[in-house]
């Protein structure tokens, strides 16, 4: 018995050692230069060749004792050894010689690279699937992990990302699978219908992951979109500038390719991607696609296209990216955004996420692998809800487990499994849904605590007229309902000695098309001439800089009713009636059919609406999230008071439309507009007149009048100055891209240019003041260094035009300004 034991033993050893793989590591250089060879070819025998990563970096499995291998670049001597099982680590050495390739030179250009990429940037619109046909559709699997147990990397992100970062902070890993439906027609986008998702070990879905861009579609746009960075495309427009081209080989496949190199020019100007394109003989479309990234982390995606002869169409097919922890280096953008001052920037905005690593680790980080399948082409079935880009069934979360066998388009392995266990085991022992809820909570200015969301924004703040403003302020949540809320808050001034507060409800009428029955009472001052948007984009700002010196306030007891509805995912409306009891604190009188009114009432009907016609959605059974700010956008907003209704003394109607655009290049500049026009017609109280946000305090000296830069107001202006019952504003700021100087400071020098006009009709109907009017046009320009220091920065403005004032002290404003990340 002891015989046959030892002799299977025996037979396993050997068994395992006739299988085992023999892994040897090397590098591939330029034998005068010592350079990388990138996507150098390694061939074993018969089998598929390799290629080196763009570092010329290589790992082979020997399943052989011995292997013959050769070492191929094109200008270099191809070098053929013999590699063994004893061999660990082996340095390549290819010495150049000059080298014409016949075939591949296809025209007298100088590098016969450039003529090929000519000739697929003239063919784009013949080989790219989204103008090539009227319509089509597919389906989707998608898996997602992340398993970062042995493998930390951190993460610095803000609101825009959230879930991920949470889940990466925690050390937590992630699993999720999808299976989506893709609907194409030409002239609307790719609307993305997902059929089943499951996120491991959440209770409630995390649409986060769903917005990701981390395959994009195609390869033919201008930018290429990895996990929410912008590279420049290899194919676009600006192709040459941005990079520089190579023929690696040609590909003698069924359908013979050109293997073209490409490499980023102006890598610190311009974010872009290293790789080769397989493109087609014949049709120069993209038959595969391979590019990486090595820095601090290590990014590679695998793109394939699958050939339809029919339609003489390469369509996209799989597509595989990863990130790894890298060798050091520079920091890779990933993820972005940050929280400014007065608004939440996102997206493809200047302050990059790095993931970073100390050194190469062998398991996976992350990784993401999309397999496009029953691809169709030119049906005529109709996109449904083409406003939301993507769109969530009803049912995608329960789908059965027959409906993932049926539609999985890889193998659910036991490391899959295996992951997916750990996962709903780690997200339990981390309580990382909790961390998610209180981080997505701060980000719109909240904390929760039970049923119960505090008020950030309602603990501490001081102005001139109240002092410190103290107290607290808050909403349920949807523990407490997720048909209603209650919401309120209470506030006192030290200066002043008087309570604030304001109760409301919000009722949730039918949350598919956001349609809410809202009901409030308050009781507050409100600066006077200040004009608010009921669709203004909710903004969490920690700090309002225009507050602190603001001394000009009207007592407001209001109470209102009102009703949202959204239209489309891109049409937001509010209508609101109101009656408001007005006082004056300043010795302000109105002059109306000969009386002075200090103290009246208002009656008002007001219509607001907030449209994003670029913007991208995604749509769910009970919500409408917003996941790519799209530009430009409108919003705009009527009122009307009546005399006699409600008790109401005055009549007038007040309108105002903003207008607001960004332009966002791939050098990490960007340019933004605002367009903001109000107009008022009636018996208007200098109370519900305009004014232009000054933010410039009434002191003689430039360091009294020291405070925190805004967003849109006028730094040179001075609060009070100028009163109008119509205006036009129009902003621009030109963003330079950062100066890296470290990881902690990367200053953005910003121009600005303001200009305001406008005119008030009756300036005499207004006693016990006096004030100007913007009837020539006012204008400022500033200089703003941002992010000098731990979000810090200075800035500068001067006035001049039409309102320039005598001496330069009274012209010039010098600011702090302030960006925070969260």
């Amino acid at each position: 018995m002891r015989h046959c034991l030892l002799l299977a033993l025996v037979c396993i050893v050997s068994f395992t050692n006739a299988f085992a793989q023999h892994k040897i590591s090397g590098r591939v250089v330029n034998a005068e230069t010592g350079e990388p060879l990138p996507y150098a070819k390694i061939s074993i025998q018969e089998k598929p060749a390799n290629l080196t990563n763009i570092d010329g970096s290589f790992s082979l499995n020997l399943k052989e004792p011995t292997a013959e291998v050769t070492f191929s670049y094109v200008g270099f001597s191809s070098r053929t050894i013999q590699l063994s099982a004893a061999t660990e680590f082996i340095f390549i050495r290819l010495k150049p010689y000059a080298e014409i390739l016949d075939a591949v030179v296809i025209d007298s250009d100088k590098n016969p690279a450039n003529a090929i990429i000519r000739k697929a940037i003239a063919r784009r619109d013949q080989n790219d699937p989204e103008k090539a046909v009227n319509s089509f559709s597919f389906k989707s699997y998608n898996k997602f992990l992340i398993d970062n147990e042995n493998n930390r990397i951190s993460l610095e992100t803000d609101s825009t990302m959230l879930e991920v970062e949470t889940i990466i902070e925690t050390g937590a890993a992630f699993f999720s699978e999808k299976i989506s439906e893709y609907r194409f027609e030409k002239g609307k986008d790719l609307k993305e219908m997902v059929l089943a998702m499951k996120n491991a070990g959440f209770k409630k879905p995390v649409y986060e992951i769903l917005s990701l861009s981390v395959n994009p579609f195609s390869l033919y746009k201008k930018d290429y979109s990895i996990f929410e960075t912008d590279y420049a495309g290899p194919l676009s427009e600006q192709a040459f500038r941005n990079y520089k081209f190579k023929i690696l080989d040609t590909a003698n496949t069924a359908k013979p390719a050109f293997v073209v190199y490409f490499e980023p020019k102006r890598q610190q100007a311009v974010a872009g991607l290293e790789g080769i394109l397989y493109l087609d003989t014949s049709s120069f479309a993209i038959q595969k696609f391979k590019a990486q990234l090595l820095g601090a982390i290590k990014l590679e995606t695998d793109q394939e296209y699958e050939y339809f002869e029919e339609e003489n169409l390469w369509f996209p097919k799989k597509q595989v990216t990863r990130i790894r922890p890298g060798s050091g280096g520079k920091r890779i953008s990933v993820f972005g955004g940050v929280i400014s001052t007065g608004r939440l920037q996102s997206g493809g905005d200047i302050i990059s996420t790095v993931l970073s690593g100390n050194k190469m680790e062998s398991g996976l980080y992350l990784t993401s692998t999309t397999t496009n399948y029953e691809i169709q082409f030119n049906s005529e079935e109709k996109i449904e809800n083409p406003s939301a880009q993507i769109e969530v069934a009803p049912e995608a979360f329960n789908p059965g487990e027959d409906f993932w066998q049926r539609h999985r388009q890889e193998d659910f392995t036991f490391a899959d499994k295996n992951l997916e266990e750990r996962v709903i085991d780690l997200v339990k022992e981390k309580n990382v849904e909790r961390q998610i809820e209180i981080k997505n909570t701060i980000s719109t200015g909240y904390y929760p605590v039970g049923f119960w969301d505090f008020d950030l924004g309602k603990f501490f703040k001081y102005n001139n007229y109240e002092g410190l403003r103290l107290g607290f302020g808050g909403k349920t949540n949807n523990r407490f309902s997720d048909k209603f809320n209650i919401n309120g808050y209470a506030v006192y001034g030290i200066k002043d000695e008087v309570l604030k507060y304001g109760l409301g409800t919000k009722i949730a009428l039918h949350k598919p098309s956001g349609t809410n029955l809202k009901f409030k009472y308050t009781s507050d001052i409100i600066e006077v001439g200040s004009f608010n948007y009921l669709q203004g984009v909710n903004e969490f700002s920690i700090i309002e800089p225009r507050f602190v010196n603001i001394s000009f306030f009207y007592t407001d007891k209001t109470f209102s009713g009102g009703l949202t509805h959204r239209f489309t995912s891109r049409l937001n409306s509010e209508l609101q009636i109101s009656q408001s009891q007005i006082s004056n604190i300043r010795d302000y009188a109105y002059i109306h059919e000969g009386q002075q009114f200090s103290d009246y009432k208002l009656s008002q009907a007001t219509i607001s609406f907030l449209w994003r016609p670029f913007a991208r959605f995604l749509k769910t059974s009970t919500s409408n999230i917003l996941i790519e700010k799209g530009y430009p956008k409108f919003t705009g907003q009527f009122s009307q008071a009546f005399a006699g209704f409600m008790k109401g003394n005055f009549s007038f109607s007040k309108v105002g439309l903003k207008i607001e655009h960004e332009i966002k290049r791939l050098d990490r500049s960007r340019t933004e507009f605002i367009l903001e026009g109000n107009f008022a017609l009636g018996d208007l109280p200098l109370t519900h007149a305009f004014h232009a946000l000054p933010n410039n305090g009434n002191q003689p000296e430039i360091l009294k009048r020291f405070s925190v830069a805004g967003h849109t107001s006028f730094e040179t202006m001075y609060y009070n100055e100028f009163f109008s019952d119509r205006q036009a504003m129009l902003h621009v700021k030109h963003q330079f891209r950062p100066i890296e100087l470290n990881r902690f400071m990367k200053p953005e020098v910003v121009l600005i240019s303001r200009h305001a006009i406008g005119a008030f009709k009756h300036p005499e109907n207004h006693a016990n003041i006096s004030f100007n009017t913007l009837d020539h046009v006012y204008s400022e320009a500033g200089l703003e260094v941002n992010n000098i220091l731990a979000g810090f920065g200075l800035g500068t403005a001067y006035r001049y035009g039409g309102y320039n004032l005598p001496g330069f002290k009274q012209n010039f404003a010098f600011k702090f300004t302030f960006q925070l990340k969260i």
